[in-house]
């Protein structure tokens, strides 16, 4: 089992750093998230997205009528090569402990939630690709005692993650233009999910020798829009 060599490579952002425009994906923390329990109570707590980013979304920009998340709790960081049955979250205090600036994700603790439940939290953080590839691992081996080497999942979700950047950064240049983030996060997958000479650009987003001429064709692309009138 793998295990990062600093806190900080598990975080693409967190607090103030999450970026509102960000699309939810794997491995994102909300807190005051309201769950329904197994005996019918409802309580506000901290969870993790656990569905792969592939089943996050029906068209691209809409999310599933449902999510499984993991619930987090505060608590001291153990041992990577042990405790499978949680993701660490190092230096991610919740505020509900004031004293413990730790926390993790429970595998054997999860809901069912709605992207509504979801949006009323308030996002804590969102994993780098780093983070959500050893989140893969982990559950993976919870739940087969098979261990995958996270550079598997990252070659097998290396375009999806290129996807989950060009798409914060198409809606926060949009955003510039005046334009809401739902309809930029369209914009973008309608562009994306274009035909062009070797087939859609978010497919070409597999191959890393395609990545950084799309990300130029797409900053190009926005420039031509112009400001939203």
């Amino acid at each position: 089992m793998e295990k990062p060599q600093s806190p900080g490579e598990l975080y693409l952002a967190r607090g103030d750093e999450v970026s509102a425009v960000r699309p939810i994906l794997t491995g994102d923390v909300f807190a005051d998230v309201n769950v329904c329990d197994t005996d019918g109570s409802t309580a506000g707590r901290a969870v993790m997205i656990l569905d792969h980013p592939c089943s996050l979304r029906l068209d691209g920009t809409t999310l599933a009528p449902r999510l499984t998340v993991a619930e987090v709790q505060p608590g001291p960081i153990g041992s990577w090569r042990g405790s499978y049955n949680r993701m660490f979250l190092p230096d991610l205090p919740l505020g509900t402990d004031p004293g413990e600036p730790h926390a993790a994700a429970y595998f054997d603790n999860c809901f069912q939630v709605t992207p509504q439940q979801l949006e009323a939290g308030n996002r804590l953080a969102c994993l780098s690709t780093e983070g959500i590839n050893l989140l893969l691992q982990r559950r993976v081996h919870h739940f087969s005692r098979v261990v995958i080497p996270t550079f598997e999942f990252q070659n097998a979700n290396a375009g999806v993650y290129e996807e989950a950047d060009l798409l914060e950064e198409w809606c926060e240049l949009r955003e510039r233009d005046g334009v809401k983030t739902n309809d930029a996060a369209k914009e973008c997958m309608e562009w994306l999910r274009e035909q062009v000479s070797g087939g859609r650009r978010q497919d070409l987003l597999k191959d890393p020798q395609k990545r950084s001429a799309i990300r130029r064709e797409m900053r190009a692309r926005i420039r031509s829009l112009g400001p939203h009138s």
